[in-house]
């Protein structure tokens, strides 16, 4: 079941980051391997640009250069001081929240933001960038309870079109529930695939492994 509900449906795109924060040292270093962030003033948003290789070695022979785009909104889980520090939830407008960070810490969105991340000396604003990076980041999007789980992706298809369960049409998944059945239909597919192309059935070795997952949703 690895990555099938958690996964954009269109593109294949999966997150592959270890966002946790360790230290300012490690956080500098972590922004420092993404090629480009920016501010699209066109668009209105924020995008970081990346090749996976730099990062880790699980997209290994699958697509790696990415462009995650701070679109719409996300649902934070976290705990409430004013309920008793209960769980509760909150939509997040990632640009806006984005926008909120770099102004408290005098960072220009028309100077080169990846420079002026990586100078910056202070933990909190380390702590918070991940964090908004986690929620960027953030794929399947629920509140517990509730009839509200949905699926969007930061990444667009070749037509810049961002993913998102609640408006997309009839053929591809309605929820997070849905898109997880989809995908592990579709690795199904996938070895009956395997089974099509066998010259001889008694030999054939079954390949689910990650990497040929990841081949076939994004070459799909």
């Amino acid at each position: 079941a690895w990555n099938t509900s958690k996964i954009d449906p269109v593109t294949g795109f999966v997150n592959l980051f270890d966002t946790r924060y360790v230290n300012i040292e490690k956080a500098k270093a972590f922004f420092c391997k993404f090629d480009i962030i920016r501010y699209n003033q066109d668009k209105g948003w924020f995008e970081f640009s990346f090749d996976y290789k730099n990062f880790t070695s699980k997209a290994d022979d699958s697509r790696t250069k990415w462009t995650l785009c701070t679109v719409g909104t996300r649902i934070e889980t976290f705990r409430n001081k004013e309920k008793n520090s209960q769980w509760d939830n909150r939509n997040v407008d990632l640009t806006r929240a984005f926008k909120e960070l770099f102004s408290k810490y005098n960072i220009d969105l028309t100077s080169n933001i990846k420079e002026a991340i990586c100078i910056q000396t202070e933990k909190d604003f380390f702590e918070s960038l991940l964090h908004l990076l986690k929620l960027t980041l953030q794929i399947r999007n629920s509140v517990t309870g509730t009839e509200i789980d949905y699926i969007i992706s930061p990444v667009a298809n070749e037509n810049g079109e961002f993913f998102d369960s609640r408006t997309c049409s009839d053929k591809l998944p309605k929820d997070a529930d849905a898109n997880g059945a989809y995908n592990i239909a579709r690795k199904g597919l996938m070895l009956i695939e395997q089974i099509k192309k066998s010259e001889d059935l008694k030999k054939i070795k079954f390949d689910i492994s990650n990497k040929s997952w990841l081949q076939y949703v994004q070459n799909n």
